[in-house]
């Protein structure tokens, strides 16, 4: 029985010989809780006996005027701890650094006092209330178990020796029952007081063990972590290689150019967060026969991360070669827009195909001429280009025609696609993780967007603000791959409008009236301001008229302004042949060739343009392009019967 009650009191005790070893730390996490309180306890114990000591006390008790300054001693010292608190809160002082003597004073305080003034008013069974209120309030103020058992048995005494000093009357029954319940509350004081703070120090127990355990894997994460440290040391060297190669020469008058490039890798270096993955974005300010070109390419490099990032950094040190000698060799930028997309395409393919398949690259390569307008690009197996025009996104393209760069099975006929652009019109490309979101996820399922649609919708829905694009993609679905888009925006009318005279002077031309049609056309203040149509109509009225150099002078200036137009190319083809027949000069025979060359690489199987085109090789002597040409039409059409004629002449 003896050995039971001292295992209780052990218990209740919590004699537990931690709380030697974790002495000063525990007593450290004491203050630290006691300090949360200061502030809010402060404010309470400004205006907690106000009300006692101007309303209540001196009506219940007019005969101790003492219990005012009682009460208003409380305020005083809760309002210059509060100045203390903070002043050294502000200025970082450490005067109250320990939240218990905040507690020890205030606290002591309250219950000394209310111990002393209840023991003289003892007879007041509610003012002996007031006085177990206070004493249930420790239990709650994180004190070390020292305190409570200083306070509780030191409160005691004050309120014994102020009962003894002062011997109120305690003869009545009601007094004797709040003596009881002051008994009770203090039995219950110590006993929960004991208990919480057994708690409170089990609590603080478990988080040093937690605290120790959380050490013990710090340490494997550490090392982890100074794995990962190598590992992001290789990254970004691999991004200090693959960043010098974005090129981002956007400024125009007439075209407005943006881009995103969100790799889906990121990773920490140096305290700074970089990026890493497959995709590659570039401009370049571009100058070819003598015109301004926005050089573009979007690639998306096969693999994820470092293997991706490996396929877009060669990507983009071919393509910036490319770049640089056509801007620094003349032979190279006295290419047409068709033949520098070819040639870069053939430049990248063959470097790509050295890797044997292990490194695939789907990409958008591309030319927009600034002063018309004019969109050429190539294809190869990247998601389709889209263009946002008049509030309404649709796709240009609907099939693929070329595969991924290294594929080594190609095809033989690469051809141009070329797309006028309009003031307004917006066109963006973009790798498939804008495509492929995640719409959901539940644990090791989810679901990817498989509705090509989806992208065109976004576009829609923020009005063509690529800023906002991303964003607007993000809430749909969470990204999974590497992210990259480009915009480009035309902003400018590329051509003058039609005239007032056109019409007039196309009925003129059908009633064979050319002389009158050409003073109408001819009647404008400069060549400038004749539209592509009039300019057209024009060319045909020379030619109407036998006058071969006229004509040919216009049909370069409506192909100037409009190059988009491929029948006009070829057209314009035909009439310098036909100028050569005439003044038998070779340029213009070159200059019939190279036309028809552009129409091939945009329009490979174009007979009528092939038939020219063999004839021209023809003409210039160019046996070999001749007898390749007439192979090409063979394969497309052999019972053509100018390719029996075509052979004949051979």
């Amino acid at each position: 029985m003896y050995l039971k009650i001292l295992q209780q009191i052990r218990i209740l005790l919590d004699l537990h010989p931690d709380r030697k070893r974790f002495k000063l730390e525990y007593k450290k996490e004491l203050n630290r809780q006691a300090r949360m309180m200061q502030i809010p306890g402060s404010i309470i114990g400004i205006f907690a006996w106000l009300g006692f000591a101007f309303k209540t006390d001196p009506k219940l008790h007019p005969e101790f005027p003492e219990l005012f300054y009682f009460r208003i001693g409380l305020s005083l010292l809760c309002f210059f701890l509060f100045i203390l608190i903070v002043y050294s809160r502000i200025f970082r002082s450490e005067f109250f650094a320990k939240g218990l003597i905040w507690s020890y004073l205030v606290f002591g305080y309250v219950l000394f006092v209310t111990a002393f003034f209840t023991g003289r008013i003892a007879y007041d069974t509610a003012y002996v209330s007031g006085f177990q209120m206070v004493i249930m309030i420790l239990p709650f103020i994180p004190f070390p178990r020292t305190a409570i058992l200083f306070f509780y048995p030191t409160s005691i005494l004050i309120f014994i020796f102020s009962i003894w000093i002062y011997a109120p009357n305690l003869d009545s029954v009601e007094v004797s029952y709040s003596m009881q319940n002051l008994a009770i509350s203090y039995g219950l004081g110590t006993f929960s007081a004991f208990v919480i703070e057994r708690f409170r120090f089990r609590t603080f127990l478990s988080h040093k063990r937690i605290f120790k355990k959380n050490s013990q894997v710090n340490k494997v994460i550490s090392e982890t972590r100074e794995l990962k440290n190598k590992q992001d040391g290789d990254y970004f060297l691999t991004s200090l290689l693959f960043n010098p190669l974005l090129g981002k020469e956007t400024e125009s008058n007439n075209i407005k150019i943006e881009s995103v490039l969100n790799q889906f890798k990121k990773f920490q270096f140096r305290n700074k967060e970089y990026q890493l993955g497959g995709d590659y974005v570039s401009v370049y300010n571009l100058i070819l026969q003598g015109k301004r070109y926005k050089a573009f390419i979007n690639g998306d490099a096969m693999g994820k991360s470092i293997q991706g990032a490996g396929g877009a950094i060669v990507l983009g040190a071919v393509y910036n070669s490319i770049i640089i000698r056509s801007k620094m060799d003349p032979s190279s930028s006295n290419r047409s827009p068709e033949r520098w997309l070819h040639d870069c395409y053939l430049d990248l393919q063959k470097v790509f195909e050295t890797f044997d398949g292990a490194m695939l690259v789907s990409a958008v390569i591309g030319l927009l001429e600034e002063s018309t307008g004019t969109l050429y690009f190539i294809n190869l197996e990247h998601p389709w280009l889209v263009l946002y025009k008049n509030g309404q996104a649709k796709f240009i393209e609907n099939n693929i025609y070329y595969y991924k760069l290294g594929v080594m099975e190609t095809n033989s006929e690469t051809f141009v696609s070329v797309f006028q652009m309009e003031k307004g019109d917006k066109v963006f490309c973009g790798s498939d993780g804008k495509d492929d979101l995640v719409l959901s996820e539940t644990g090791n399922s989810r679901i990817i967007n498989e509705d090509q649609d989806l992208f065109l919708r976004q576009i829609e829905a923020v009005n063509g603000n690529t800023k906002q694009l991303v964003d607007a993609l993000r809430n749909v679905g969470k990204f999974s791959d590497d992210l990259s888009l480009l915009s480009l925006e035309y902003t400018t009318e590329p051509n003058p409008p039609v005239g007032g005279h056109f019409l007039k002077a196309k009925k003129l031309f059908s009633q064979k009236n050319y002389d009158d049609a050409l003073y109408l056309l001819l009647s404008y203040g400069s060549a400038t301001d004749i539209s592509v149509p009039e300019l057209k109509l024009i060319t045909k009225l020379y030619e109407k008229k036998d006058d071969i150099l006229k004509a040919m002078e216009f049909a370069s200036l409506a192909l100037e302004n409009l190059p988009s137009d491929t029948n006009w190319i070829f057209h314009t083809s035909v009439l310098y042949k036909r100028m050569f027949s005439v003044y038998k000069s070779l340029s213009f025979l070159l200059e019939s060739r190279e036309l028809a060359e552009r129409v091939r690489l945009r329009q490979p199987s174009n007979i009528r343009n092939l038939i020219h085109l063999a004839d021209v090789c023809r003409l210039s002597g160019d046996k070999d392009r001749f007898t390749y040409i007439l192979k090409q039409i063979q394969k497309l059409e052999p019972n053509n019967p100018r390719l029996k004629a075509l052979k004949d002449k051979t």
